[in-house]
């Protein structure tokens, strides 16, 4: 089983609104999968894949013969049907109950109380160790706790309150976040600046993050003030060791209920394996979701001396304390802006058939059977995106401008006398702030992605047939798939409404 949202936000018997003793529940009769699902080991997975040999299609392509190692035992993958003599007895025990979930939520009041940083980690683990997934990202929220706690003993008080969450039921479906954001929605909606996602904090020396575009530049910013943690040249940084990509926001993880569904700029970070080295060659491998993910693995081969959890640490705290503390909210709308832009050269070269595709996605995904729609009217309406797009930029531009104009006059000295300049760049900067905050909400759509209407927003979702993957425009991308070019067309009219709706929230 995944931790996908897919699948749970559809299928939670309280869609929408938090699950609380008493409230009304869905029928389970379709929300309870009816094909079993049973995790078998190495060798009780042997008999049955062999069992299966010569039975079946038998054109395949590459994806199925990855596996050199099975080879070797005998195992041509084949999917039957089997013949008569070949049984398997399946029996699945499941006891279905409803049973608590507990999140642990701490808050440090800011001067300014509606405008929040919430920041968090979940705590529960597939397996009894959960070293890297996820206790080392409890690991690092702790400590980012402790020092805010220290600094609070010594009479500091942020401007803009924190919150800390200890999401409980990740790995059942993301339910304690989830549950969170709905029961608190409308609060979120109105004060929640950004939210901070650690999840697999720390398993490799390979820096990787995704998020909003609204907070690249802040990630560029402080990944360069974070000694590096391989402690090999002076004076390196953790930005210094970055390749600098960050990817679009998928889901399987906590971050999913505040980006896609109450339009908050989220961002997940953390350091993960080097594919490209493994073992001896430098760079442990990593047992996912295994009981090998235990405090000695960690210990021995995947951060000896904790180098790594300690970089983490640091990045979580210091990138909270900058969104907590500075005057002016340090997004960037332009980031954004050209972001999108490029999202739509990505999405117009899908109907070219020369974009660069997922390919586990690909894999995953049916083949669409008719065509639906004009295809020579789709590719012209794309002319509107790339207008509304042009329109946000320009507003972006501005907005940002603005914003560094203020964030320079709060450095400056005010003279007592000049009360009135005071009191006009508090305004200001109150406006700028306001426009910041509500950007990421104007990209929601109140009634959802087709088939998925808890996923309101319109340009980032996870992908439909993999969840981990982060899908841009999603609900006109799953509609160029299905080769339905009347419901895409209907997707660019939305996505248009939506650009132009935010460069307008900027003016």
């Amino acid at each position: 089983m995944v931790s996908c949202p897919d699948y749970l936000t559809l299928r939670r018997t309280t869609p929408g609104y938090p699950s609380k003793p008493g409230v009304s529940r869905q029928p389970t009769e379709k929300i309870i999968p009816s094909i079993p699902s049973i995790p078998i080991s190495y060798v009780d997975a042997i008999p049955i894949l062999t069992a299966l040999n010569g039975h079946g299609p038998k054109d395949f392509n590459k994806y199925w013969q990855k596996n050199e190692g099975l080879k070797y035992k005998g195992v041509k993958y084949n999917v039957g049907p089997s013949p008569d003599d070949l049984v398997l007895n399946l029996v699945n025990e499941q006891e279905y109950v409803i049973t608590p979930l507990w999140n642990v939520i701490g808050v440090i009041n800011g001067t300014l109380l509606d405008e929040v940083v919430v920041i968090g980690n979940h705590r529960d683990a597939w397996i009894a160790g959960g070293a890297g997934d996820p206790n080392s990202g409890s690991a690092a929220l702790n400590e980012v706790i402790r020092s805010f706690g220290v600094a609070l003993s010594k009479g500091w008080k942020p401007l803009r309150t924190i919150v800390f969450g200890s999401w409980d039921g990740e790995e059942y479906g993301l339910v304690g976040s989830t549950e969170w954001v709905e029961e608190y929605l409308p609060w979120l909606t109105h004060v929640n600046v950004a939210y901070v996602n650690l999840d697999v904090a720390t398993v490799g020396p390979i820096f990787h993050a995704s998020a909003s575009p609204l907070l690249n530049k802040l990630l560029y910013e402080v990944t360069a003030l974070i000694p590096s943690p391989n402690q090999t040249i002076p004076g390196q940084t953790l930005g210094d060791l970055w390749n600098g990509r960050i990817s679009t926001m998928g889901s399987g993880s906590d971050f999913t209920a505040f980006q896609d569904h109450a339009g908050v700029p989220s961002i997940d970070f953390g350091f993960g394996p080097d594919p490209e080295a493994p073992g001896d060659t430098g760079g442990a491998v990593y047992h996912y979701h295994s009981n090998y993910d235990s405090f000695y693995w960690m210990n021995t081969y995947g951060d000896p001396g904790f180098h790594y959890h300690t970089a983490t640490a640091k990045l979580f705290g210091l990138f909270t304390a900058r969104l907590a503390e500075a005057p002016v909210i340090p997004l960037n709308a332009t980031d954004y802006a050209i972001a999108l832009d490029g999202y739509i050269s990505k999405v117009e070269s899908k109907l070219s058939d020369t974009a660069s595709e997922d390919e586990i996605e690909v894999r995953a995904r049916p083949t669409p059977t008719e065509t639906r729609g004009n295809l020579d009217e789709l590719k012209l309406s794309f002319k509107k995106l790339r207008k509304a797009a042009a329109e946000l930029k320009k507003t972006a531009e501005a907005h940002d401008a603005w914003a560094a104009e203020l964030a320079e006059q709060v450095g400056q000295d005010i003279p007592w006398w000049k009360w009135f300049s005071k009191i006009k760049l508090y305004y200001n900067i109150r406006r700028v702030n306001d426009k910041y905050k509500f950007l990421e909400r104007q990209f929601l759509y109140s009634k959802g992605l087709d088939g998925r209407p808890w996923f309101k927003h319109i340009v980032f979702a996870p992908g439909l047939w993999t969840g981990y993957a982060g899908a841009v425009f999603p609900g006109l991308v799953e509609a160029i798939d299905a080769k339905d070019y009347g419901i895409a067309q209907k997707w660019v009219g939305i996505i248009e409404g939506r650009l132009f709706k935010a460069a307008g929230s900027l003016k």
